[in-house]
């Protein structure tokens, strides 16, 4: 699997509401923009090494999938159960 679908699969898992909008392949990094339901671009950078380690799962992956629910969570409002 490549980086852009690992990392745009990934983010949907995490947070269903989020959807990543843009991945730019930096030097040695990724930057990814995700959006949401609230209107706006948040951007993350992940060292280039990192994603590829997340991509065979372990502890790589839970940093990877850590940065990019913080990012997700940015950009997704949270949603009531309608309790009082």
């Amino acid at each position: 699997m490549n980086a852009d679908t690992f990392l745009r699969d990934l983010v949907t898992q995490l947070e269903p509401n989020a959807t990543v909008v843009g991945i730019e392949e930096r030097e040695g990094a990724y930057r990814v923009s995700v959006t949401g339901t609230i209107g706006v671009v948040a951007d993350c950078e992940l060292p280039r090494d990192e994603v590829e380690a997340a991509e065979h799962g372990g502890e790589a992956h839970r940093r990877v999938a850590s940065a990019l629910k913080r990012c997700a969570d940015d950009v997704v409002a949270p949603v009531g159960d309608g309790r009082a």
